[in-house]
């Protein structure tokens, strides 16, 4: 689906300019001035009821904490779906230890969440807790989690705002076009743009557009996400806004407000969350994908074992899948996922449009 993207008046120089995109109706609010700043943007725009942006990458500073190294795990396994271990493994960012954190699932895999780093001269007994994509997706609790953050008075170092578009609502392309239209406009210039990947070629390699760089705080990533999930004929597209503390201080309660920041951090997002996708719909997607692409390739490179095997040994279809099942989360596989109730059919459908024709 083609998204139209326009603006009502000229952007002049310092002023405000009101953006709207179709098919989603314009909400009528100017986008926020071009300013400096020394914390993230918050929208003027009403985010959906739905939360709709996630948090995809979170680290955090903050001063030797009252409780042991011990606890903060637990902590982070009460917060967690699984129970969550740490073990101690070289260093990272200057911490001279490194102790990475494991999540164990209900289905019995194991799935490496993030890590807590503390120790190191140059870190002044500073700690470090970094939750990975898969440790954010497996967080259920981000409420309890900012409190804690806020009792040690912890500073953001970087959080990443994910915002899916399953059905191509906004895509790699209307991106394109907002920035040539003056819509990422900040302090009166349009920021660094760089793309990279499949843009004058056909096939299922997909196309990446970023916008700012992260050194400067703040930048915009936008990509085909379905096609990085091996799906071609996938409309899905991510824009994900990472933000950095570089000359700017990111608010605690972005936690539990990610659609704020993620429509404050540009005027382009601003309207974007009325069509966003909702969190179980991109989990499925994304299980749907990774397992599709692990089937195909099982049944292109093994098919013709599994076959022999049923007919030279008699063994029963059941038999065999008991024998080479292995019980586990693939790593491909986001953990978050597993029980996002994807159906036997869709699975085959995908696996069809994944075999060459």
């Amino acid at each position: 689906m083609t998204t139209t993207v326009f603006h009502d008046s000229p952007p002049s120089e310092g002023g405000a300019v009101s953006w709207r995109v179709r098919p989603v109706p314009a909400v009528g609010a100017a986008a926020p001035s071009a300013r400096a700043v020394t914390r993230v943007e918050s929208s003027s725009v009403t985010a959906s009821s739905d939360r709709a942006a996630k948090i995809d990458w979170l680290n955090a500073t903050f001063d030797h904490p009252a409780m042991s190294l011990s606890g903060l795990v637990q902590f982070i396994s009460a917060i967690t779906d699984g129970m969550v271990t740490a073990q101690q493994d070289g260093g990272l960012f200057g911490f001279t230890e490194r102790h990475r954190m494991t999540a164990h699932l209900a289905d019995g895999s194991r799935v490496e969440i993030g890590s807590i780093a503390l120790g190191g001269e140059s870190q002044k007994g500073r700690w470090l807790l970094q939750l990975n994509g898969k440790g954010c997706g497996l967080v259920n609790d981000w409420t309890s989690l900012q409190e804690l953050l806020e009792g040690l008075k912890a500073e953001l170092s970087r959080v990443d705002l994910a915002v899916d578009f399953l059905d191509g609502e906004y895509t790699v392309d209307d991106a394109v076009t907002l920035y040539d239209q003056g819509a990422f406009i900040n302090r009166g210039r349009n920021p660094q743009l760089d793309i990279q990947g499949a843009w004058h070629e056909s096939g299922t390699k997909g196309r990446t557009m970023y916008v700012g760089k992260l050194k400067n705080g703040k930048t915009l990533c936008v990509y085909e996400k379905g096609r990085q999930q091996n799906m071609p004929d996938s409309n899905w597209t991510r824009f994900e806004v990472r933000l950095g503390n570089r000359d700017r201080v990111i608010p605690l309660d972005v936690l539990t407000n990610p659609d704020r920041y993620f429509t404050g951090a540009y005027p382009a997002l601003s309207h974007m969350l009325e069509a966003a996708a909702e969190a179980i719909p991109t989990l499925q997607e994304e299980t749907k994908g990774s397992l599709a692409h692990g089937l195909y390739h099982l049944e292109r490179c093994y098919g013709k074992y599994m076959h022999q095997a049923l007919e030279i040994t008699g063994c029963t279809s059941a038999d065999l899948i008991e024998e080479v099942r292995v019980i586990g989360m693939p790593k491909r596989v986001d953990p978050a996922g597993g029980s996002a109730g994807l159906a036997w059919p869709e699975l085959q459908a995908q696996i069809e449009r994944i075999r060459p024709s």
